[in-house]
């Protein structure tokens, strides 16, 4: 969902400020189908977890980890793209602290969260195939969900410094992308 905001406020800004939506479809990033690949899995675990295949389940920390890695070798090969290299340092910062968590991303439930937050995604452990609550244990919990979201945004969701650094970079790929042919208008105009 928050993906979705982003995604949809910045290129609204960027139409604002005079940037071509056409734009967009010109950008050749590569290894689009390792994307695929590590949203399939992604998707395989969530659709597992619904149905309570338990068998699926039991793998699904190694499936995460597998498809963070996917992902952080194809935001590599974009990383001259704009945005890239924080969307690259998002992957990294959350697949750190999901691999040293036993391949869950730790959640901080504070006591306003709790009327707010989906309990049935946990299991009585506090797990399910994505996350696990934070607790004593856990390793870099700094860079788990521990950041709630403001209360004017229509999700309740918390987000990890990861998350954020990802949404930075999505922004700035939209942005320098729609807003390109007017920077190099600038430039020629500067030259001359």
């Amino acid at each position: 969902m928050l993906y979705i905001i982003i995604i949809v406020a910045s290129i609204i800004i960027s139409l604002i400020c005079g940037g071509e939506l056409e734009r967009l479809t010109n950008i050749s990033i590569e290894g689009v189908p390792l994307f695929a690949v590590a949203l399939l899995l992604r998707l395989g675990v969530w659709a597992a977890e619904l149905l309570s295949f338990s068998g699926i389940v039991r793998f699904s920390p190694h499936l995460i980890i597998i498809s963070y890695l996917i992902l952080i070798f194809a935001s590599l090969r974009n990383i001259k793209l704009p945005g890239f290299k924080y969307i690259g340092l998002g992957l990294l910062l959350n697949a750190f602290v999901i691999m040293l968590n036993g391949g869950r991303m730790p959640v901080l439930i504070t006591q306003g969260l709790v009327e707010k937050f989906n309990s049935a995604t946990l299991s009585p452990a506090g797990n399910s195939a994505v996350h696990c609550l934070r607790g004593n244990m856990t390793l870099f919990a700094f860079l788990g969900d521990v950041i709630p979201m403001p209360c004017f945004f229509p999700t309740n969701e918390l987000l990890s410094v990861g998350d954020i650094m990802l949404f930075i970079g999505l922004f700035v790929l939209i942005q320098q992308i729609m807003m390109k042919e007017m920077a190099l208008q600038k430039d020629s105009a500067s030259s001359e």
